[in-house]
């Protein structure tokens, strides 16, 4: 049977079916000449399995482990079920308490926007078909302690979208930053939430999977802003730092690919622009760091020892995308070093926190402080693990020497 047929019969769509194809939760065992699936009587008989175990309410993980189990019994179903209905118990009581909440307003206002009302029915349900309820609760109370932050992102997406901002500007880019870390700190490392809100998407779409704040528009126009972030952070595009850059600074980027070049290392990251600071010695920036402990020459050592340990293999805090094995006797060094990705994101870093103190041009001030704020770099991990400095105390001290 083709899927057209199946899918007819059933009363499932066609990409349902596909789905279940890409999950390995139903494979179709055939294909004829021209790759249309063939599903055999094997394959609807397992198809018959699966909807009545979605039937009784299992996820797609639990019918999965239901239909590979040699342990897979009649018991096991009913205790899976029961559970699945506690939660289903659980899930009708927070929803109450929702109701009632609406129900308290409307005593009180006597009036409800219906589509909002419309919209949190829809947000609820389709929460509730691909969350468990502790990871709805989670998501639900990060969703209301940073609710101003996507509200904010939001609009300004919606002001670039319209006025037609280039996608590769430094607004827009700064726009894909602030979703990337909002999306960082709303799955906040979970592994789980992560493959829920993943399923969301590919399957409900992307107005689900923004919990109907954002429409599909929108949610498109951030996506592509955040495709060309990444091109631009992994395209060696060349920086013209006369534009952005005081002297010093300069001065400072100067320094630290001399120093970069001396260990060998192809590629100029966070670990460079710290060497050229303490290099510099002489700005407000070098002169806190080195009050606070740091040496040019200890720097160098602990950054050497970094690059060398993960010169063999992949490493968590080398800022480039692959390090760059030392020059052979006789090559020719590279006369320019390319940014790595980290150091760029760290130059717009720097150069917002110039224009935030009123200042077109980053200083070797704006510099540190955006190493800082970014803080996953060698450099962070130098001054965090090998001088044993609190990055904040340090942040502190160099803002208070600015603001002098």
């Amino acid at each position: 049977m083709k899927v057209g047929e199946l899918a007819k019969q059933t009363k499932l769509s066609i990409r349902t079916l596909h789905y279940y194809d890409e999950i390995g939760l139903l494979s179709p065992s055939h294909r004829n000449e021209i790759g249309h699936r063939l599903y055999s009587d094997q394959d609807i008989i397992r198809l018959q399995q699966i909807m009545s175990l979605r039937q009784l309410g299992f996820s797609l993980k639990e019918v999965h482990e239901c239909l590979e189990s040699p342990d897979f019994s009649l018991p096991n179903v009913i205790n899976l079920h029961r559970a699945r209905l506690q939660e289903q118990v659980t899930l009708s009581h927070a929803l109450l308490d929702r109701l009632n909440a609406i129900a308290t307003d409307l005593e009180t206002t006597q009036s409800v926007a219906v589509e909002n009302l419309i919209e949190v029915m829809e947000a609820i349900t389709m929460s509730e078909q691909y969350f468990t309820p502790e990871q709805q609760a989670v998501l639900e109370e990060r969703f209301r302690q940073e609710e101003t932050d996507w509200t904010d992102l939001l609009s300004k997406a919606q002001t670039e979208m319209s006025k037609g901002t280039d996608l590769n500007s430094h607004a827009v880019r700064s726009l894909a930053k602030q979703w990337l870390w909002s999306m960082k700190s709303l799955i906040g490392g979970d592994a789980k939430i992560y493959e829920s809100m993943m399923r969301m998407y590919q399957q409900a779409g992307p107005e689900a999977a923004s919990w109907g704040t954002m429409d599909s528009a929108t949610f498109d126009y951030i996506l592509k802003a955040v495709s060309f972030l990444f091109l631009a952070e992994h395209t060696n595009l060349r920086i013209d730092t006369a534009k952005i850059f005081t002297p010093e600074t300069e001065q400072v980027i100067r320094l630290g690919k001399d120093a970069i070049r001396q260990i060998k290392f192809g590629v100029f990251g966070t670990e460079g622009m710290l060497l050229g600071l303490l290099a510099e010695g002489t700005s407000p920036a070098a002169k806190v760091l080195t009050a606070a402990g740091g040496s040019f020459e200890t720097a160098r050592q602990s950054i050497l020892q970094i690059l060398s340990d993960t010169a063999s293999s992949e490493g968590n805090h080398v800022d480039s995308q692959a390090p760059q094995q030392p020059a052979e006797q006789g090559m020719s060094e590279p006369t320019e070093l390319p940014f790595a990705p980290r150091a760029k994101l760290v130059i717009e870093l720097a150069l917002e926190q110039a224009q935030q103190f009123g200042q077109s041009h980053i200083a070797p001030e704006h510099l540190l402080l955006a190493i800082l704020q970014e803080g996953g770099g060698v450099a962070t991990h130098v001054l965090r693990e090998r001088f044993g400095l609190d990055l904040a105390h340090l942040e502190q001290q160099l803002r208070s020497v600015m603001s002098r």
